[in-house]
């Protein structure tokens, strides 16, 4: 039973320590993204207002759906990060069972799904301001 117990221990240990390394490289990619849809949407527009002869089809409308279709896998990529951390508080929580130990899971749930709903919510804002710009300009 040591044996089972060792092994339940390093479970628990390595998904705590994949689950903040990749808790971190989510929030520093998604925020990084975000940050340059909205630069990237300024610039368009600004080019678009201020450059009179940047009127190629190509360049605009390829520009605005390669957007759209980012902001579709970001938002895939939200989801699936949420359905991840619950998993892996699920698997926490049976090894906490499991060991005997009184205890909770570290990750913090709530926290995690309040921050995806967030970022959700700016990947909306993001890709509706990239929606509008593709029928405005």
């Amino acid at each position: 039973m040591e044996f089972r117990a060792d092994l339940w221990v390093l479970e628990y240990q390595e998904i705590s320590a994949h689950l903040r390394a990749n808790l971190a490289q989510f929030v520093n990619w998604f925020s990084f993204f975000l940050a340059l849809s909205f630069i990237s949407l300024a610039a368009l527009v600004g080019a678009r207002v201020y450059v009179p002869g940047l009127h190629s089809v190509g360049l605009l409308y390829g520009a605005q759906i390669v957007s759209l279709l980012l902001h579709v896998l970001a938002l895939i990529g939200i989801i699936t990060f949420r359905h991840y951390i619950w998993a892996a508080h699920c698997r926490v929580e049976e090894i906490v069972r499991q060991s005997g130990t009184p205890g909770m899971s570290p990750i913090p749930v709530r926290f995690c799904q309040w921050m995806t709903d967030l970022m959700a919510a700016g990947f909306m804002i993001s890709y509706f301001a990239w929606l509008l710009s593709l029928f405005f300009f």
